[in-house]
């Protein structure tokens, strides 16, 4: 059935090498700094709202093993899941258009975050996670790319 909507290769068949990953990790952690110094500097981050989810981050676990396995590993894989492999291959393989697939996939990540500030950060972050999928065609990449950007924002958390 799956195979009927979906891209039918399987999410794991293209194998990067050690150094794709890397690079991905590296890309997701510096557009994770660089859109929260942006976001910081417009303001948008004092924004009431913003200041709850991230107050809210904390508020899952008072152990930071715990906050790193839930950001950092569950999370990433089961958003990836859905948003990368289900919407992006399912709108992929019917339009055949892949910018189409990043495009609404990006927009429905940044709405799954619910709230302004965060919809505009899922939005964009979104984007590098689809590009990173649909250049490398393995799941592990955006994953990855999204463990490394939610790493990156709970330093940030923690550290201010």
């Amino acid at each position: 059935m799956l195979t009927k909507i979906l891209d039918p290769s399987h999410p794991f068949e293209n194998r990067p090498k050690w150094y794709i990953y890397l690079l991905w990790a590296v890309i997701g952690a510096l557009t994770a700094s660089v859109l929260t110094y942006i976001f910081n500097i417009t303001g948008l981050i004092a924004d009431p709202a913003y200041q709850e989810a991230a107050d809210g981050l904390f508020n899952a676990s008072p152990y930071m093993s715990v906050l790193i396995i839930m950001y950092c590993i569950i999370s990433p894989t089961i958003e990836e899941t859905l948003f990368r492999f289900l919407l992006f291959g399912f709108i992929n393989k019917k339009t055949g258009r892949p910018i189409a697939a990043i495009l609404v996939s990006a927009v429905v990540f940044g709405l799954y975050h619910l709230n302004p500030v965060q919809i505009l950060y899922g939005f964009l972050m979104g984007l590098v996670i689809a590009v990173s999928y649909h250049r490398n065609r393995n799941l592990l990449v955006p994953i990855v790319t999204h463990a490394s950007a939610n790493a990156v924002a709970l330093v940030i958390a923690f550290l201010f």
